[in-house]
């Protein structure tokens, strides 16, 4: 895996979880966690966009690559 890679897919993976928590409850969360709900939110937002970025980078690369 490329270098930071398997830091960003456990952070990934976290956050995805999260969000499947937030939908299903089947994990009750603390009462600190609903204060800084909107943050977690935004910041999952925001890897998502990064990820769709790189995902959408690496496919590119690749097509050239195969090309040349």
């Amino acid at each position: 895996m490329a270098r930071g890679g398997l830091f960003f897919f456990v952070l990934y993976l976290v956050i995805g979880a999260y969000f499947l928590n937030f939908g299903l409850n089947f994990i009750k969360l603390p009462e600190i966690s609903a204060n800084i709900n909107k943050w977690i939110i935004f910041a999952g937002g925001v890897l998502l966009i990064i990820g769709a970025i790189n995902y959408l980078r690496a496919n590119r690369a690749s097509r050239y690559n195969r090309v040349r």
